[in-house]
């Protein structure tokens, strides 16, 4: 037969060892006996509730529930229920406990204490980081691939053959052209392709050709000698391809290249030579061409925005890097290893809380790895506590059909209307053509224009 606990037996030798032995457990434990009185708690409770121990014990846990010591009291509904119960606290410095609460019964089947034991988030926290590391050493060791670097994770079998692909192809010097939605990570993969290849000792030279207007794209790739035009430096300028010789040149937006610059390109990959503005003596240069685009360059070349002899020379290797909403098994460890950077570059220590990481999970992520970022980063750096909670994320990611309220047409003023108006058209041609270029074109305004209001946009959509 069991012997009944009670009070007394509390301070008995054999309980003190017993008692010493759940001090050295990290989480907090607590009795409570059948009127809910506080008979013991482990010394780690003023850790996590910020009270002494001699302000708990002998006190009601209905009386801490009320002075939001604790809130809800897992004791109290264990005792009102007459089941094991498990929940999330806040205590009194605005903290969250996963607690659960165990009734421990007499002979005759009435509840005699409750035994109750409280899971510090951080320290679960920490726990579900390690067995994410755990998780993809395993995993790298199934399929050996290199551990993941640069913010690309391969969790999903998809990301596992990219990783296989560039390792292969980072042996050839052939031209590789990544296709992918925009946020994707291709630059990330033109950086591992580089670095995995003989050039690796070599520049690594980058360029948006949609980021720089077409009257500088040409000098900023070829350069030009002294006297070129107006407004050139007195002793000329080396351009990206020159400054790529002996490593890797990427040219992301390929699509945007303007058609006149795009036999000249071709020459370049077919002669290995260039020719500055203003120059008359070709150049040699040796580098390795990797492109990426979020365009379907075979439609371009239909409609004649770009050259099919180009397009066949740069799609030699094509990799085609898949959205993150077709690849959710990245999506956590992305989470994990971006707020692991963004912790470093802020002095935070921030986690996600469960239920946090199931909602981003949820979340389709339309801007893909780059929308994620900026996600992360935004909530690390207005975090009020070190667990981040889903009520921090925004409407449309906690649901997706949660609409911010609108302000009637009637209510708007003249100047409201007419931003509202100018708004839907610039995301909708932006929805459509995808660059900032192409978009600049259908509404008839320039580039840096459209850029400017499709950020201003973007952000009071978020």
């Amino acid at each position: 037969m069991q012997t009944p606990l009670s009070p007394a037996t509390l301070t008995s030798p054999s309980m003190d060892m017993l008692f010493s032995v759940i001090e050295s457990i990290h989480d907090n434990v607590a009795l409570v006996d059948k009127n809910g009185i506080m008979l013991w708690v482990s010394t780690c409770f003023e850790r996590n509730y910020g009270v002494s121990r001699d302000a708990i014990i002998g006190h009601s846990t209905y009386e801490l529930e009320k002075a939001k010591i604790f809130c809800p009291s897992v004791a109290a509904i264990v005792l009102r229920t007459k089941r094991v119960v498990t929940l999330t606290e806040l205590n009194r410095e605005h903290k969250y406990n996963i607690v659960t609460g165990i009734p421990v019964y007499d002979d005759k089947g009435e509840i005699t204490f409750v035994v109750s034991f409280t899971v510090d988030l951080r320290y679960s926290a920490e726990l579900y980081y390690e067995y994410e590391k755990i998780n993809t050493l395993l995993m790298e060791t199934r399929t050996g691939i290199i551990p993941p670097v640069a913010g690309i994770v391969c969790q999903s079998q998809a990301m596992a053959d990219i990783m296989r692909t560039i390792q292969k192809l980072a042996e050839v010097d052939t031209s590789i052209l990544i296709t992918g939605e925009s946020g994707v990570g291709k630059n990330v993969v033109a950086k591992l392709m580089h670095q995995f290849s003989k050039r690796s000792a070599g520049p690594f030279v980058e360029i948006n050709c949609a980021g720089i207007p077409d009257a500088l794209l040409e000098s900023e790739l070829f350069g030009y000698e002294y006297g070129a035009f107006t407004g050139a430096r007195t002793k000329g300028k080396l351009g990206r391809i020159e400054l790529a010789s002996g490593g890797t040149l990427f040219l992301d937006e390929i699509g945007e290249l303007p058609f006149h610059l795009q036999a000249k390109l071709l020459q370049v990959i077919q002669e290995k030579k260039i020719l500055k503005l203003g120059g008359n003596h070709p150049v040699d240069v040796d580098f390795r061409l990797v492109t990426a685009t979020n365009q379907d360059l075979q439609s371009l070349v239909d409609m004649k925005r770009f050259r099919s002899d180009l397009f066949f020379r740069l799609n030699v290797l094509p990799v085609a890097i898949p959205p993150l909403r077709e690849r959710p098994e990245d999506i956590l460890p992305l989470c994990a290893s971006i707020l692991e950077e963004m912790n470093s570059k802020y002095g935070t220590s921030n986690k996600l809380a469960q239920e946090t990481e199931q909602a981003l999970r949820r979340y389709s992520w339309p801007g893909n790895v780059r929308e994620l970022r900026n996600m992360i980063e935004r909530l690390v750096v207005t975090a009020e506590q070190s667990v981040i909670l889903p009520q921090t994320l925004p409407a449309y990611i906690l649901g997706q059909n949660v609409q911010p309220v609108a302000k009637s047409e009637a209510s708007l003023t003249l100047t409201e209307a007419l931003e509202r108006t100018e708004r839907k058209l610039v995301m909708d041609a932006y929805a459509r053509h995808k660059t900032t270029t192409a978009t600049a074109k259908a509404l008839g305004i320039s580039q840096p224009t459209a850029a400017r209001k499709i950020t201003k946009y973007k952000q009071i959509q978020e």
